[in-house]
This record gives C-alpha cells, sequence and structure tokens, in this order.
C-alpha cells in the first residue's frame, strides 16, 4: 500500500494498542511496586491534531485505545489525551467484533474502514482482520509481516504521530497549508 493510498478519509474507526505503541514497552517499577511507563508527548500531540481535524471535518471517526493491560495508567493516560479506553482485553478480535455490532451495525465489512496500531502478538488476529495496519519499527517480526505499513519511529519515540501524519497527508503539504494546519490544531 502506497502512502498515497492512506487517507483520513478512508477509515471510520482508529484503534491504538497501548504498551509499546504510545510506550517504549517498557515498565518502571518502584520499591513499592507502583508501575509507571514512558510516553511521548510528540505522540499526545498527534492524538490532539487526529481530534481536531476529525471535529473540525466532521467526519465520524470512533478512536480509541484497546489494551489487554489493567494498569491505571493506561485508563488516566487516555483520559488525558481525551480518548476512550477499552482495557483488559484478552481476545482483542472477539472485543472488536462485538464493539462493531454495537456501533457499527450497518456495515457489511467493518474492518475494511479500520485503522489499528500494534506491536506485539496479542495485536496479531486484530490487524490480519482490519484494512490497514500500522507497526513501529520495533515491533515483534511477526507484526511487521502482517501489518500493511511498519513505520520509522520505535514504539513511544512518535509512532503514534507519524503514523497520524501520514493518514493526514502532513508529508505532502506546502509550507503555507502546514502552517494553516498547525494554527488550526
Amino acid at each position: 500500500m502506497s502512502n498515497k493510498d492512506i487517507s483520513i478519509q478512508k477509515f471510520h474507526t482508529i484503534i491504538f494498542d497501548f504498551d509499546g505503541v504510545f510506550t517504549d514497552n517498557f515498565v518502571y517499577v518502584d520499591d513499592l511496586g507502583r508501575e509507571t511507563v514512558r510516553c511521548s508527548r510528540e505522540d499526545s500531540y498527534g492524538i490532539s491534531i487526529l481530534k481536531k481535524l476529525i471535529s473540525k471535518s466532521n467526519l465520524r471517526i470512533d478512536v480509541f485505545v484497546l489494551s489487554t493491560e489493567t494498569n491505571q495508567v493506561v485508563i488516566k493516560r487516555c483520559k488525558k489525551m481525551g480518548i476512550d479506553c477499552h482495557v483488559g482485553e484478552r481476545h482483542k478480535a472477539k472485543y472488536l467484533a462485538e464493539w462493531y455490532s454495537k456501533n457499527r451495525p450497518g456495515l457489511p465489512d467493518p474492518y475494511s474502514g479500520t485503522l489499528y496500531f500494534g506491536n506485539d502478538l496479542n495485536d496479531l488476529p486484530v490487524m490480519q482482520k482490519v484494512g490497514t495496519s500500522f507497526a513501529p519499527s520495533d515491533a515483534h517480526p511477526r507484526i511487521k509481516e502482517a501489518a500493511t505499513q511498519v513505520l520509522t519511529a520505535r514504539g513511544g519515540q512518535g509512532f503514534v504521530r507519524e503514523g497520524i501524519e501520514l493518514i493526514l497527508g502532513a508529508s505532502a503539504m506546502t509550507q503555507g497549508e502546514l502552517s494553516e494546519f498547525i494554527s488550526n490544531s
């Protein structure tokens, strides 16, 4: 799939895994057993740009995180970014099928209009179904094989932002278009 074939208008659903996508896939544990993760503000800004563009263009695109993780850090980070979060989902493909049935019942093939960002084996069943999927450069080898695009950024280090800029066509914008785009985001 060429970059020309990827456009925000193509999607009705954009889904992100969390660990290894918004994070560098490391967990930090303190002496009390509390876990923390490292996220990139670059990716958060990408989410902000995406949400503003969806709002201004009156597109109906569902954007959410779908994670097997149950740690509150996932929920809190998503809340801060202003996106829905579905955690503790061990069977992502089953969850997504049920989600489509409830939220997109009229679509004959809801997977074709879905973009999924994933990095590890638990993302594979979903990535094999959706129309478009992005993997970070440090993803599991099987995920890289399944992804429609392997991006240059690593998970938690601008991967989400790179994907969002790709679907928004930021690299093809003129300086004037980019300036207008930035001032509107």
